[in-house]
């Protein structure tokens, strides 16, 4: 057995189980052993059956069956039953199916079971608890040492991937260490053939987590070196430059009616200093809710524009995506800049007359949604990507909107991409360290300050108080769902059934329905109402999350808030307080526990990195970023923001060994060289500019 064998040669892989593990990104016997558990389970001690307690909590029993049978009730559940028995004693353990009849144990097999532990009919039951078959007493992966508990997808149990490690991990001794004896030694690290035994079935949980954290190295290591190897190779590519002359600065300046905050300032010279020079910018700009990221980007376009370049600006949404091209509009009025939308629905002459404009090079900026990387839409001269929101797009799509810059074979469009997520510099800096990062600091001037409530659903009346109060003084509101229609598979609270709900309690007002589902004309007349006054609460799904811009709206109610998380929250927090009456953010708990640790983390602070911090901290960096979707790293091992300072070992170790041996040729970084091979073509974005 090797360990780049693929995954089906293991016992019991039949086809179903191999395609439940490639879903999980494990196709090989190296996969799988780099398949971090998630928890771990102490199953060294087998307790006698007359010492187990009625407690629930989950024990591990070793007996031999005495009596078992199988049977089907009348709603349809089969169970299986058995009499298991030890030298104290005898206990009976119960499972339950669907679909089919399982057969009976044979009698006299020996069984190690492990579950919860509950008195049943003046008995002793082991409800539905993990079984493994004993032939030699003294060795298997599920008792009698700390077992793993690995995450796992539809058509894998635990036990089955638990038994596919265990058979595999022979294939890990006498592995060639990837990591230079230097770099092991240096950070105290095991070998990675010790480090893979350890991790799945560890003599300790010490040892337990010094091998997690030889292959969270590994990963982070590994990452490291792709990201320098692809800003290395992004320092190659050319691009046209924009010049921002005294003059070019001034007449921009001369567009916006508001002075702009020292955080702007700030971002902006490290983004005109890019878009100067001959290779093309790839700069990520984050901040806060309400710091404005968007007056910065138009900034950089209309730069591009003056310096005869097309501009194409990407939004998440067809509804954010007009904002934009409104606010701009406005700014240019009477200036000579031309501008077309790109969304669905328009007609075929209309949008055939459009592209014809855009290829003609006769339109300087197109404002749009995916509809901008449609294959018919071509560029005369693209020399910048504007991507609102970039976490809400797949890494192809923002590739083949910069390849769209390539009209002449040989320059890059410039790229600018905008996050509402605010992290930590740091941890931006891991996560998309093939990019520079500017960061705004501080807020707009006049944003009034938003109260948080965490409610039940039993203080409804204090909400309907509130939001009757805010409409009677002539304000607006919000009331977000979840879902667009009610679901049988998903007891949630929907738009559809609020709408009804809300235009019954507020008699005399008008209430709004939005979501996107709806065609592209009802959505523009329900915001251009709402925005108009007209509307005075506007029932929607996340379609608002970010962006929209309504200065009178001061109430925001969001059912089930224990659904979303504190980074998504805090963005549609931030659809409130943009005018000078303050706002009331309104998150309805309707958890079966309460959730007041989790939301109180936005009702004591309106700091978007403090709240992302959180957030990370609770879901993940995958959950957080989109990155299984969208491209960036799911770390299986490394977890983050927790390893961070081993990921600044990485990033300095990374940065040494590029310098010194760029191409990874080194006979010592032969492995190194696999890995980071290995990786980059897991990644979408594989060494492109994008």
């Amino acid at each position: 057995m090797r360990y780049d064998d693929d995954i089906g040669t293991l016992t019991g892989i039949h086809k179903g189980r191999r395609e439940a593990f490639g879903r999980m990104g494990v196709d090989t016997l190296a996969d799988l052993l780099r398949l971090a558990p998630r928890r771990y389970e102490d199953r060294t001690r087998a307790v006698p059956i007359a010492e187990l307690e009625d407690d629930g909590k989950p024990a591990l029993v070793i007996g031999r069956v005495t009596a078992s049978r199988a049977f089907r009730t009348r709603s349809g559940i089969s169970i299986l039953e058995a009499s298991v028995r030890d030298d104290s004693g005898t206990a009976v353990a119960r499972w339950f199916y669907r679909g089919f009849v399982p057969s009976a144990l044979p009698e006299d097999r020996l069984l190690a079971l492990y579950g919860p532990c509950k008195t049943a009919r003046d008995r002793l039951e082991l409800k539905a608890p993990e079984m493994e078959r004993i032939d030699d007493e003294t060795d298997g992966p599920g008792f009698g040492r700390i077992v793993p508990v690995h995450p796992r997808t539809s058509g894998l149990t635990t036990p089955v991937i638990r038994r596919a490690v265990w058979e595999a991990l022979p294939a890990a001794n006498g592995l060639p260490d990837p990591l230079p004896d230097a770099v092991r030694a240096a950070q105290d690290l095991p070998t990675l053939g010790d480090a893979l035994a350890a991790l799945h079935f560890p003599e300790s949980m010490q040892a337990a987590e010094a091998a997690r954290r030889r292959l969270a190295f590994d990963e982070l290591l590994v990452h490291e070196l792709l990201l320098a190897r692809r800003r290395a190779a992004r320092g190659r590519l050319q691009a046209v430059p924009c010049r921002f002359t005294e003059t070019v600065h001034e007449r921009i300046r001369a567009r916006f009616p508001f002075e702009l905050t020292a955080g702007q300032e700030a971002v902006i010279a490290e983004i005109t200093a890019d878009l100067e020079r001959d290779t093309p910018m790839y700069r990520l700009l984050q901040g806060d809710v309400g710091c404005g990221k968007t007056a910065v980007a138009v900034y950089a376009l209309l730069g591009a524009i003056a310096a005869g370049r097309q501009v194409a600006f990407m939004a998440p949404t067809e509804v954010l995506a007009r904002q934009h091209a409104r606010t701009v509009s406005e700014m240019l009025a009477g200036s000579r800049v031309r501008i077309e939308v790109l969304a669905g629905g328009a007609r075929t002459k209309d949008r055939r007359e459009r592209l014809a404009r855009i290829e003609a090079g006769d339109v300087d900026l197109v404002i749009g949604t995916h509809a901008v990387i449609s294959e018919d839409v071509r560029f005369a001269a693209l020399g910048l990507v504007v991507v609102d929101e970039q976490h809400k797009f797949g890494v192809r799509q923002r590739r083949l909107l910069v390849a769209k810059g390539r009209g002449d074979g040989v320059t890059w469009p410039h790229c600018l991409v905008m996050s509402a997520t605010p992290i930590p510099r740091t941890l931006a800096l891991a996560v998309w360290g093939d990019m520079d990062v500017s960061v705004i600091e501080g807020t707009l001037p006049g944003r009034s300050p938003v109260e948080t409530w965490v409610v039940r659903p039993k203080e409804g009346k204090r909400v309907m108080d509130r939001v009757k109060g805010e409409l009677a003084a002539g304000r607006q509101a919000y009331a977000i769902y979840p879902l667009v229609e009610g679901s049988e598979k998903v007891a949630l609270k929907d738009a559809h059934a609020g709408f009804e709900r809300w235009t019954r309690a507020l008699r005399g007002h008008n209430v709004g329905l939005l979501h996107g589902r709806m065609k592209r004309a009802e959505k523009d007349a329900v915001m251009q109402a709402f925005q108009e006054g007209t509307i005075h609460l506007l029932v929607s799904t996340v379609v608002v999350e970010v962006g929209v811009d309504v200065s009178n709206a001061t109430v925001l109610i969001v059912e089930h808030a224990e659904r979303f998380g504190l980074s998504q929250l805090h963005q549609l927090r931030g659809r409130i307080g943009r005018g000078t009456a303050g706002g009331t953010c309104v998150l309805v708990d309707r958890s079966k526990e309460d959730t007041p640790a989790r939301l109180g983390v936005l009702a004591a602070s309106t700091d978007g990195f403090h709240i992302a911090e959180e957030d990370l901290k609770l879901r993940g960096l995958g959950d957080l970023f989109g990155t299984r979707q969208h491209g960036r790293p799911a770390f299986r091992a490394a977890t983050l923001p927790k390893d961070m300072p081993l990921l600044a070992a990485a990033r300095k170790i990374a940065h040494a060994i590029t310098a010194q041996d760029p191409d990874l040729t080194r006979p010592d970084h032969h492995g190194l060289a696999a890995l980071v091979t290995h990786r980059d073509a897991a990644m979408p974005e594989s060494g492109k500019q994008g």
